[in-house]
């Protein structure tokens, strides 16, 4: 990265848009982007490529597959239609909350991408959705890639982001449950 200069953010940004489309696991690369970037950048350039790649993945499904995939399913499941439906009433909420869960599974991107959600509920629910993850992914590893030691990753600055990690998870299940039922 260093080699690239000012290049090198630019080319981390399009690795993680690469990760997205190829189903790579992108959580590895938000914490390779802490460490190369520090937390704060690592975080800014991983959030920038995973909202860009799970919005082109969203493009690719919904102007590729979409007419395919809704006159092979749509029609005979009414679950399916059902959820269509409240992904087309409340898209920015329900993407926010499946973000917020799943992160950045790349079968979200595409099967969402076949839904009638509008675009701007897409990109804004999982803009603000994967914040709370790519933030404590990028800090944590900044924080582990510069303890000198096993003895220092037992301090608050670590233990605190793994704890709020803990309790985002079982809270936006607990919340997912509830909304989803």
């Amino acid at each position: 990265v260093q080699s690239l200069g000012a290049y090198g953010p630019v080319a981390f940004v399009g690795l993680c848009v690469g990760a997205v489309l190829l189903h790579l696991p992108e959580i590895v690369l938000i914490a390779i982007g802490g460490v190369l970037f520090g937390s704060v950048n690592g975080f800014l350039l991983g959030w920038i490529g995973s909202v860009a790649g799970s919005t082109c993945s969203f493009l690719i499904a919904r102007y590729c597959m979409r007419d395919a995939v809704r006159r092979a399913l749509l029609s005979r499941f009414e679950r399916i239609q059902a959820i269509d439906e409240r992904l087309a009433r409340r898209g920015f909420r329900t993407i926010l909350l499946l973000r917020f869960v799943l992160f950045m599974a790349p079968p979200l991107n595409w099967a969402i991408g076949v839904t009638r959600v509008r675009l701007r509920d897409y990109v804004l629910g999982s803009a603000l959705g994967v914040v709370p993850c790519i933030a404590i992914t990028s800090y944590a590893a900044d924080t582990v890639a510069q303890a000198g030691s096993l003895s220092a990753l037992l301090t608050p600055d670590t233990l605190l982001p793994a704890s709020l990690a803990f309790v985002i998870a079982a809270v936006g299940a607990l919340v997912a449950w509830k909304f989803f039922r």
